[in-house]
C-alpha cells in the first residue's frame, strides 16, 4: 500500500511522538509498503530547522515550513500550529502520489480533521493514532469549560474527524473509553500501549550505575526519583509534602529530573525550605537514560484525576523496562494505575492522602520488597510494552482495517502492493 503518515514532529527531532511514528514507519517499509511522512521543518523547541526532504530508513520524509516560536508561550504554540496547518494543507491535498491510507497523530490538535478531508479527496482510508484527546485536554487544564460553546464546537470537530474511520488506535483502555463517547459503536477503538526502548534493561552486576555514583547517593540510601515531563496533568504536592515530613531522614533522597510547566512548584519548595533533601536535575541525556533510570531505587509518577483518559504518560514503560518499582499518586481509573496494580510493580496512592504515601515510602525502604516489585514490573513490560510486538499489532491493523471499503476508499495500486 501507499501510506501517508502525518505529524508535526519527526526525527531527527527528539519529540516522543515523532520517535514512535518513525518506529512504525520503519516497520511498514520493512513489510514492503511505500511510506511517506509529512511533518514540520521546525523542531519541537523551535530552534533547529531540518531539511525540506530526505529519506530515512526507507521512509520518504517531506517537511513543510512553519513558525518556530517553540513551547515557551501559549501564543507561540498557537502560531506554530497555525503556520504548520497552512503549509500542510497544500502538501496534503496535492502529495504527488495517490495514497491508499492516511494516518494522523494528534500534534497539532485536530490534525485528524484535515487528514480526514484529504483522505476523502483522494478516495483513501483515514486512520487515527491518538496520543491526546482534544478538547478534553483543554477542559482538564481548565482552559475551557465543558459547558462552553467553544468546547462543544471543538467536541463536534472531534466527532467529525473520527467519523467513518475504520481504524482508531489509542494508548490505553481509559483513553479508549473516553474516545467511545465521541464515536459510540460506529467506529472500533483499539488500545495499544506505547513501547519501551529495547536498550532499557535492568542494571547488571554488583556496582551501581555510574550516574548514581556521580550524584553521591550511597548504596544503602533510598532514592525516589521523578523523571520526565513535569506537565500540567501531573501532581507534585503530595511528594513535596512527604519530603517535608521526612526531611529529618537524610537517607531518603527526593529527585526531580526533567522540565515542564510544573517544575516551578518543585523549585519553589526547594527555595522555601533548603532543609528538604531534594534535588532538581535536567532531563536525562538520551545516551545515559538507562543508567539514569537504574540509579533510582523507586520511581515516582502521578496523574491528576481530571486528566484520566485524556493522555497517558509514557514514563511507566521505561521504568518497568529497567525493572524498577513505581509509587504512583492519582486515581485508579487510568491506565497507569491499572498497569501498576495488575503487574504488582509498585504502589498506587490516592491523591490528597499523605499517610498512604508515607506508608508506601516505608514499604519501599525494604530492599527485598523493591526487588520483588521491580521483577514484577520487568515481567509486565516484557509482555505488554515490547516494541516489536506492539508495532506488529499496529502494522497488522493498518494492513487489515486500513484497506478501503466499498464507497469509501480505493484499492491499492498494484505497483505499491
Amino acid at each position: 500500500m501507499n501510506l501517508l503518515l502525518v505529524n508535526q514532529y519527526y526525527p531527527p527531532d527528539t519529540a516522543p511522538t515523532g520517535q514512535y511514528l518513525h518506529d512504525l514507519a520503519r516497520a511498514l517499509v520493512q513489510r514492503g509498503h511505500e511510506v511517506t511522512v509529512i511533518c514540520s521543518r521546525r523542531a519541537y523547541n523551535g530552534r533547529e530547522v531540518f531539511a525540506p526532504s530526505e529519506k530515512m530508513d526507507g521512509v520518504q520524509v517531506q517537511r513543510v515550513r512553519a513558525c518556530g516560536f517553540g513551547r515557551e508561550t501559549g501564543i507561540g504554540k498557537v502560531l506554530d500550529y497555525a503556520s504548520f496547518y497552512t503549509s500542510l494543507t497544500s502538501r496534503l491535498f496535492f502529495p504527488g502520489t495517490r495514497p491508499d491510507l492516511l494516518l494522523s497523530l494528534t500534534t497539532p490538535p485536530h490534525l485528524g480533521w484535515l487528514v480526514r478531508g484529504a483522505a476523502r479527496r483522494h478516495g483513501a482510508v483515514h486512520a487515527h493514532w491518538i496520543m491526546d484527546i482534544y478538547p478534553d485536554v483543554l477542559a482538564a487544564h481548565g482552559a475551557l469549560a465543558p459547558s462552553s460553546l467553544v468546547y462543544r464546537g471543538l467536541a463536534g470537530l472531534t466527532r467529525r474527524e473520527l467519523r467513518d474511520s475504520p481504524l482508531i488506535v489509542c494508548l490505553g483502555d481509559d483513553m479508549a473509553e473516553r474516545i467511545g463517547r465521541y464515536v459510540g459503536e460506529a467506529a472500533p477503538v483499539e488500545s495499544i500501549p506505547l513501547w519501551s526502548d529495547p536498550a532499557l534493561t535492568p542494571w547488571a552486576g554488583p556496582e551501581p550505575p555510574p550516574f548514581r555514583a556521580e550524584q553521591g547517593w550511597p548504596a544503602n540510601d533510598l532514592v525516589l526519583m521523578y523523571s520526565g515531563n513535569m506537565g500540567r496533568g501531573h501532581r507534585f504536592a503530595e511528594f513535596l509534602a512527604a519530603a517535608e515530613r521526612l526531611k529529618q531522614d537524610r537517607s531518603i533522597h527526593w529527585v526531580f529530573a526533567g522540565g515542564g510547566k510544573r517544575r516551578v512548584e518543585v523549585e519553589a519548595a526547594a527555595s522555601r525550605d533548603p532543609g528538604l533533601n531534594l534535588r532538581l536535575l535536567p532531563y536525562a541525556p538520551s545516551d545515559r537514560l538507562r543508567e539514569h533510570l537504574c540509579s533510582a531505587d523507586v520511581h515516582l509518577a502521578s496523574l491528576d484525576p481530571a486528566w484520566q483518559g485524556c493522555m497517558i504518560p509514557s514514563k511507566i514503560q521505561g521504568i518497568f523496562a529497567v525493572g524498577k518499582p513505581v509509587i504512583f499518586v492519582g486515581g485508579r481509573a487510568n491506565s497507569l494505575a491499572r498497569w501498576i496494580e495488575e503487574s504488582g510493580g509498585g504502589w498506587v496512592v490516592p491523591e490528597n492522602d499523605p499517610d498512604a504515601l508515607l506508608r508506601a515510602v516505608r514499604e519501599a525502604r525494604d530492599g527485598g520488597e523493591r526487588r520483588r516489585r521491580g521483577a514484577a514490573a520487568r515481567a509486565f513490560a516484557e509482555r505488554h510494552f515490547d516494541r516489536a510486538q506492539n508495532i506488529q499489532r499496529l502494522v497488522d491493523l493498518m494492513e487489515t482495517r486500513g484497506r478501503p471499503r466499498p464507497g469509501i476508499g480505493i484499492a491499492s495500486s498494484p505497483s505499491l502492493r
